[in-house]
């Protein structure tokens, strides 16, 4: 699934697109991040396990890591990135999401609504897993190979797109740990034990597979329609 994803022509070619081209698949992936709080307190309000319930809350938390205001939020730290990979400050906020972006902003917000009213944590966890951590560390992976150049010409250093390469993480459920360094790492040590509970897996599954949709369809904007 995540080699299929990782697959995708955007992430194949992303090399060798040009500059603006480049800066637009960041600007519109910035409505995905702007989405990161509101899913996750969506989820929050779904969860019912208070371990679960607390890790979700510290993740969120670290969003916005100084209640003092005097640290910049994560979503500050993307601008301060994209500022840094050439994009300017008017861009960023002159830019408006497509009608692709927003209809997969309006898909995922419809789809942990669902999850989380479905009265069960698998979902709830599942989702947040999988849409806010694995593919992240797995998008920003690939997007990586065109950034590290941009930020070594900037002589600048990435404080958003480069940490979430390594917190997000996609460790595999079966070494998923409560002790883990990375979200997905501890959020997967929950779902392992849902899942041996529980044994919903089919659940599991077609959750991920529908996170996997939607981003695929976010990308599949970005691709050249044939010639001819």
């Amino acid at each position: 699934m995540l080699a299929a994803f990782a697959a995708h022509e955007v992430f194949r070619d992303v090399e060798q697109r040009g500059h603006e081209a480049f800066l637009e698949i960041l600007l519109q992936r910035r409505f995905l991040s702007l989405q990161f709080s509101l899913v996750y307190d969506i989820g929050i309000d779904g969860l019912t396990d208070r371990d679960a319930l607390r890790l979700v809350r510290e993740i969120l938390r670290e969003e916005y890591p100084d209640a003092s205001g005097a640290a910049p939020s994560h979503r500050e730290d993307l601008v301060c990135d994209l500022l840094a990979l050439g994009a300017t400050r008017a861009q960023v906020l002159a830019s408006r999401p497509t009608a692709a972006t927003l209809s997969v902003v309006s898909d995922t917000l419809a789809l942990m609504l669902d999850a989380a009213a479905d009265d069960g944590d698998l979902r709830v966890l599942t989702i947040l897993r999988f849409w806010g951590e694995v593919l992240v560390a797995v998008e920003y992976d690939e997007l990586w190979r065109r950034m590290d150049r941009m930020f070594l010409t900037a002589d600048a250093t990435s404080r958003f797109y480069d940490p979430h390469r390594h917190h997000d993480g996609r460790e595999p459920l079966a070494g998923a740990s409560h002790a883990s360094p990375t979200h997905s790492g501890r959020l997967g040590a929950h779902l392992a034990q849902l899942l041996a509970s529980d044994g919903e897996v089919e659940c599991f599954v077609r959750d991920e597979q529908q996170v996997l949709a939607l981003r695929m369809r976010f990308y599949d904007q970005f691709v050249a329609p044939p010639a001819g």
